[in-house]
């Protein structure tokens, strides 16, 4: 009775038991259960169990697939390079099966799979809501094997669980912990030598917020345990957003026969302009009428179409065949998206479904202008030099040398970027660091092409950009890209791409090379005397259900090293990026640190909107690799040809007609 009080309602999935254990994956405190963390949705924190700190990350990577990694320090051990051991670790856990009416949730999971393995486990675990009661029993192996062995499975012990929902704010728990930790790997036994004194956990979790959670508890009988995580859903913007203004221009629906045609066309092309787009041009040609633009606003174009869409919608005589948006990148026209005003109305105000509209609406890749008769009106844009200003906020981390556990090096990078002429921008970016305590105690080899990475990072004053980059339209699908200057942080030099674009735009396939110069660390404009060069050939396919890019690049490194690199990334529906790499070159010739070494890493890319009030197409992006190596070694390209393009091939933007609406 006392329950029912106070107990609120939840509906089937996994919430509200998608909550956080010691190590930062969905779990009690140290058992994982069959919940998952939201498709995009970031979690991170700290928890604390005397010996045992966990500093972690999680991410929803697909829907019902979780990744999480973690830094695992033992205060109790010491270390080979630091005060207390430290150790670096990689889980997942893929629900197999959600819960239903009939059935509990299932999941399977690894932790640890890689690396020095020191807390090894894979598991089966159930879960089943009977709300406010959530029940997990699970079968697990290695470090959650146990005591409690199935009689005919030797190598398979039982763990379980349960969490009460007193309120959506107040939850209870407790756990069968069959973790024995006198059975840990020798170099870790010492943490709790003689093993949990009681393997029953008590905990009591609060969350004041929404994406805060909190939990106290006590563990292995005797041991205060304490969490501390943070939930956001990645690419939801922080603030409320500002609306759009309301178009203030009535809607001049008159027959094309009573217009002034070049007064139409010229309203409508101050229409767009002051709806926040550039290098607009509209051409009437008698049965369609055309804008052209720049998006400089919105991080969807589909959105920015939509938007210009209405326009000529409200302006269009009712006897006008066609509206076209023509989006532009570098003053060069990339998609064309066309429609009958009368079925683009329907479409906005809901009256024919996506399915519908998908079959009425012409998108394909826009070729060069074509000559037309003497009846065309057009209002030109004359493309005049223009100079975009800015300042990067930016926190570079470093991690586990044997100098310092946390480096850190914060600052700030002013921009600037200069529009010249078709297909040509100036970009210049100058780093300015406040604090610096980068250092790596392994030594480089004296060629080095990235592991020196610490020689650029202390708090001298330079050039991160210093370039021209120069595209062009090659053929209406092949696009060719040159790059000359200081290209990044650690090298100068020139660059040549060029890349073609297959049938929709799901395949694209091209070629790269770059000579590069040694850039001096210690100067403004010096360079020192190393030479290298990469040629490459590319490889992209876009998988559209699933938003997903796979990228192989294969040739000739940096460092001479010779093999393929792959890349995989998923843009989720809030626009953030998430992705990862990992090379195959021949790096068994290699000496040092990099014999044998393979890279390795993670990227992500935040929409800047987060951060505002308002939309805006900016981003920022942060990598996370275990080491910084010679191996499979690229250049930084500040605007590389599949990202000025990818987006604007017909396959990807039909794939988000939707966006249209907002």
């Amino acid at each position: 009775m006392f329950l029912l009080g106070i107990h609120s309602n939840a509906p089937g999935g996994d919430w509200p038991f998608d909550n956080p254990g010691n190590w930062v994956g969905t779990g009690l405190m140290e058992i994982p259960t069959a919940r998952t963390l939201q498709d995009g949705k970031l979690r991170f924190g700290f928890a604390h169990a005397y010996p045992y700190n966990w500093y972690g990350v999680a991410m929803g990577v697909f829907p019902g697939l979780e990744a999480g990694a973690r830094v695992t320090e033992i205060r109790n051990v010491v270390g080979q390079y630091f005060t207390h051991r430290k150790d670096r670790s990689f889980d997942l856990k893929y629900q197999i099966l959600e819960e239903s009416k009939r059935f509990p949730a299932v999941a399977i999971g690894v932790m640890d799979p890689l690396g020095t393995r020191l807390y090894p486990a894979e598991y089966l675990v159930f879960s089943r809501q009977i709300f406010p009661l959530d029940i997990t029993l699970g079968l697990g192996h290695n470090r959650l094997k146990g005591p409690v062995e199935l009689p005919l499975w030797k190598e398979v012990g039982l763990f379980g669980g349960l969490e009460l929902a007193l309120h959506e704010k107040l939850h209870l728990m407790a756990e069968y912990n069959p973790i024995e930790y006198e059975e840990d790997r020798a170099e870790v036994r010492g943490a709790v030598p003689e093993g949990a004194s009681f393997p029953v956990n008590f905990g009591i979790r609060f969350r004041p917020f929404p994406w805060v959670d909190l939990s106290v508890s006590c563990q292995r009988g005797d041991t205060l345990g304490v969490m501390l995580h943070l939930n956001a859903l990645l690419g939801k913007p922080i603030l409320p957003q500002r609306p759009d203004p309301p178009a203030l221009a009535p809607a001049d629906r008159r027959p094309l026969g009573e217009r002034d045609v070049r007064e139409m066309v010229q309203s409508v092309h101050e229409a767009v302009h002051e709806a926040g787009f550039s290098e607009v041009s509209v051409t009437l040609d008698g049965e369609s009428l055309t804008a052209e633009f720049a998006n400089g606003k919105y991080l969807s174009d589909q959105k920015a179409v939509g938007r210009v869409l209405r326009i000529l919608m409200f302006h269009s005589p009712p006897d006008l065949k066609r509206i076209c948006a023509v989006v532009k990148r570098r003053n060069l026209p990339m998609l064309k998206v066309s429609v009958s005003p009368g079925q683009f109305e329907k479409y906005i105000f809901g009256e024919i479904p996506d399915r519908v509209f998908d079959k009425l609406v012409q998108v394909e890749s826009a070729g060069p202008r074509e000559e037309r008769g003497t009846d065309v009106v057009r209002t030109e844009f004359q493309l005049q030099p223009s100079v975009t200003l800015g300042v990067k906020p930016e926190l570079e981390t470093y991690l586990l040398d044997r100098t310092d556990y946390v480096q850190v090096r914060p600052g700030m990078k002013p921009y600037v970027i200069a529009n010249l002429w078709t297909g040509a921008l100036v970009h210049a970016r100058y780093d300015v660091p406040f604090y610096s305590n980068v250092e790596s105690s392994a030594a480089p080899p004296p060629d080095a092409v990235r592991s020196d990475f610490a020689e650029y990072m202390d708090r001298n004053y330079s050039f991160e950009n210093l370039m021209i980059d120069q595209v062009f339209r090659l053929s209406e699908k092949t696009y060719g890209r040159l790059s000359a200057g200081y290209l990044e942080k650690m090298y100068g030099g020139v660059g040549a791409e060029v890349l073609v674009f297959l049938g929709e735009g799901n395949w694209a396939v091209g070629v790269e090379s770059d000579f590069a110069v040694k850039r001096d660390p210690d100067s403004q404009f010096g360079f020192l005397d190393q030479r290298d060069y990469t040629a490459l050939g590319n490889l992209y396919y876009t998988l559209e259900s699933f938003n997903m890019t796979f990228n192989v690049k294969f040739g000739r490194f940096l460092y001479g090293d010779y093999g393929a690199l792959f890349s995989v990334s998923r843009e989720y529906d809030t626009g953030v990026i998430l992705g990862g790499w990992y090379s195959l070159t021949d790096s068994e010739k290699f000496t040092g640190f990099n014999e044998g070494y393979e890279s390795k890493g993670v990227f992500l890319s935040l929409p800047m909107r987060m951060f505002l009030d308002r939309d805006s197409p900016g981003r920022y992006n942060y990598a996370i690799s275990p080491w910084t190596r010679d191996v499979g070694a690229t250049l930084y390209h500040w605007q590389p040809l599949h990202w000025v393009g990818s987006g604007l091939t017909p396959a990807a933007f039909g794939a988000k007609l939707e966006k249209m609406r907002e």
